[in-house]
């Protein structure tokens, strides 16, 4: 979708009233919605009057909602992006914490840094197809892992041999997507211990948990074989 750019001139510090830039920060969302709205409209291939008769109002009424200089019902854009059939995604900040707001959790808003607006225009990308095409990337990269760390599972390494023995009830994809999130923790006791886990027969969540093993001798030889396990890891 083309956007006009009004970011520019609505960033520019004009004043240190909160009445003032709550104002700015109000007349922003109205371009911007209105001028997402008109463009749905066009590429719907409907004027003003047509998509009037299908919200069942007046044309007058369409004409106010696609106007920024005008205060319009949230449910009434609700209903005329629907008609289109769009959704409206919203979210909230406050300092490092986002809280998306919308109902469509197939569509997830995050906060991307201000400095990838500059890597994606050193690319001649606009943000929303940097951001796709990094994703497309990082999915491609954690298939490769998964399907590496499969491989090995399954080959006749001692060290995959020793894996397989403990965790003979357990598939080698499930043990191999476990592993995986092992490798993602960025501490490297948290990786080991994480590891350890999973040959304990755990199921790694968020983060690694450092269980303590009945059986001394069993803990010192799933630490043994979590570290030849890592170091295999990072070889592949």
């Amino acid at each position: 979708m083309n956007k006009y750019n009004f970011q520019d001139w609505l960033t520019r510090k004009v004043s240190d009233e909160p009445e003032v830039i709550l104002a700015g920060k109000l007349e922003y969302l109205r371009l911007y919605l209105t001028d997402a709205m008109r463009e749905l409209r066009t590429k719907a291939g409907l004027t003003q009057a047509q998509l009037a008769e299908k919200l069942g109002v007046q044309q007058p009424a369409v004409s106010k909602l696609e106007s920024a200089l005008k205060d319009r019902e949230l449910e009434s854009v609700l209903e005329y992006l629907h008609t289109l059939g769009a959704d409206l995604l919203m979210a909230v900040k406050q300092g490092e914490e986002l809280y998306q707001v919308s109902d469509n959790d197939g569509m997830v808003l995050v906060d991307v840094p201000a400095e990838v607006i500059g890597l994606a225009s050193a690319q001649g990308m606009s943000l929303r197809e940097y951001v796709q095409a990094a994703i497309g990337h990082f999915s491609q990269k954690a298939v490769s892992v998964m399907e590496s760390v499969s491989a090995f599972l399954q080959s006749d390494d001692l060290v995959a041999v020793q894996v397989r023995e403990r965790l003979g009830g357990r598939s080698i994809d499930e043990i191999a997507a476990e592993l995986e999130r092992c490798l993602s923790f960025p501490d490297e006791d948290d990786r080991l211990f994480a590891v350890k886990n999973v040959l304990a027969g755990s199921v790694t969540g968020g983060g690694s948990t450092r269980d303590a093993s009945d059986n001394n001798d069993d803990e010192i030889e799933l630490l043994d074989l979590a570290e030849s396990l890592l170091e295999k890891l990072a070889e592949i």
